[in-house]
């Protein structure tokens, strides 16, 4: 199983908006969008990504958020036509919101999100979704299940919190836990990181609020890998597990959309997770490189096998 992960594609459409959509925080969103934003971040680079991700033949694609800007409904039709471009992307494709997707309340109200990701929110279990859609799971072939959390909400000024719906985390805890799902290598998605990250502070005002109760699902539910988005910023940290051998592995592949970025970690690129008997085997991180030559291997990290006591 070859699973992409890609995150953070802030998809920029602004289809003739009006004065009274940005009398909230988009006044800010919007004024940081034409001066910062807009220059290091590519709809082309985005494409790009798709285009050679479906091309080295991933079985699955995971995008833990952040598809928008500013929640527009420009921005979102323009979002779900790029993913559409997938091949076979209603089977192949899941999404989980961030930040952005909720960026006010009456995005979040609206449940825009969902209304243009419903194809790609279905769950092979949906007994235990709630009429939010999450959590939701996808059943991968014989041997891995993804489970997706929502994150997003809708947060005031100069702040990207994020939090899991308590009740949520309730099912979610049930659906690691249903014989369908324990004895598979199990993933979950989710845009705000779930723990402190290696190379920066995770600013109070960035923060997953309830980080703790949602690692603790994580944990008790044996997940293999949490992947996640936000701070674009790649990393991999591990954990060792609670009820088995090895390793929880929680994996930041960046910001997708990134064209240009004198760090490369902080630059344009996704991951592939190659998952073979119901362990991670390897992550191959890809890195956008230019217009010309899209994105190119950058770094492989291999895992060998746990030999159990």
């Amino acid at each position: 199983m070859k699973l992409g992960h890609i995150s953070d594609l802030h998809v920029l459409e602004l289809d003739r908006p009006r004065p009274w959509q940005f009398l909230n925080k988009r006044v800010v969103g919007g004024t940081n969008l034409l001066l910062n934003r807009s220059k290091s971040h590519s709809t082309d680079v985005v494409k790009a990504a798709l285009g050679q991700i479906d091309a080295l033949g991933v079985d699955h694609i995971a995008i833990s958020g952040d598809l928008t800007n500013l929640a527009l409904d420009s921005e979102f039709a323009a979002a779900a036509e790029i993913v559409a471009t997938i091949n076979d992307a209603s089977r192949r494709v899941s999404v989980v919101p961030g930040n952005h997707d909720y960026y006010t309340r009456g995005a979040a109200r609206a449940r825009r999100f969902e209304t243009y990701f419903a194809p790609y929110l279905r769950s092979d279990l949906p007994d235990y979704q709630l009429a939010s859609g999450y959590p939701f799971c996808k059943l991968l072939g014989e041997d891995v299940a993804l489970v997706g959390l929502n994150s997003g909400i809708a947060t005031p000024l100069l702040f990207a919190t994020g939090q899991v719906d308590v009740e949520e985390l309730r099912r979610a805890q049930a659906l690691l836990d249903d014989p369908l799902v324990r004895e598979r290598f199990k993933v979950v998605m989710i845009h705000h990181p779930v723990m402190p990250v290696n190379y920066k502070r995770v600013e109070f005002s960035r923060r997953l609020i309830n980080a703790d109760d949602v690692l603790r699902v994580v944990r008790r539910g044996d997940v293999d890998l949490v992947i996640h988005g936000h701070t674009h910023h790649f990393a991999t940290l591990q954990l060792p597990k609670l009820r088995s051998h090895g390793s929880t592995f929680v994996c930041e592949a960046g910001c997708t959309s990134v064209a240009h970025h004198r760090d490369p970690h902080m630059a344009g690129k996704f991951n592939i997770y190659h998952i073979a008997d119901r362990r991670l085997q390897k992550i191959e991180t890809h890195l956008f490189e230019s217009h010309e030559a899209g994105f190119r291997p950058w770094r492989e990290q291999v895992f060998e096998q746990t030999v159990n006591a």
